[in-house]
């Protein structure tokens, strides 16, 4: 069970729908396998429901049930067949060609590698990052947010252990230098809304190539 999750200000977006970028494809992603979050889900659903309830009616055109029964009597679209690896947390399946280690990794090192989401967008960018077992990623902190699932192995940084189903939040006041366990590497799926900012002497000379 994931020890850290989204706030309950991004659970209330993702559940009132208003998260359709790369950021709720993460949260979908931690809820697959968080029952905490689904529940929390289900609470705030719950929540607006007995809002709307008390929402003062609202005229409509005389045309909406003529419209709405017009549309029950066209065809269903047809189901796709999900043919993603089972591995991968579903609503990454037809972003990613393959499994982790089939994937077309880059990066400076085999210690540190990214695989960049074709979902990224002009707010947004989603990567795929791994870390090499008992390898560490150099010292940073952030121009802005980072929201980061982890999706296997597990790291560990100034703050804590995280493992597998967490969701951890970095941000301007994060300075941190992860590290992957010893056992495997660890791959994250993160979501950014500016590059990183490293910090170290090494690190410093990649800042240029950050976007």
């Amino acid at each position: 069970m994931a020890n850290y999750h989204p706030s309950d200000e991004l659970l209330m977006e993702f559940s009132a729908g208003h998260k359709h970028d790369p950021l709720g494809i993460l949260v979908a992603c931690h809820l697959e396998t968080c029952t905490h979050c689904r529940e929390r889900i289900r609470t705030f659903e719950q929540l607006g429901g007995e809002l709307l309830q008390e929402t003062e009616p609202q005229a409509v055109s005389s045309h909406l049930l003529q419209d709405i029964l017009s549309r029950l009597s066209e065809k269903a679209p047809v189901a796709t067949v999900d043919h993603g690896d089972k591995r991968i947390p579903k609503p990454l399946r037809r972003f990613v060609p393959s499994f982790y280690d089939g994937l077309p990794w880059k990066g400076f090192s085999k210690n540190i590698q990214e695989f960049t989401l074709p979902f990224s967008n002009k707010q947004y960018t989603a990567k795929f990052y791994k870390i090499a077992a008992g390898k560490e990623l150099p010292q940073h902190t952030h121009r802005g947010n980072e929201f980061t699932l982890v999706m296997s192995g597990k790291f560990s940084d100034e703050a804590g252990d995280y493992q597998k189903g967490d969701f951890i939040l970095a941000d301007t006041s994060t300075h941190h230098q992860p590290r992957a366990g010893m056992e495997q590497d660890c791959i994250c799926f993160a979501v950014l809304d500016a590059p990183l900012k490293f910090t170290g002497f090494f690190g410093r000379m990649l800042n240029p190539f950050m976007r």
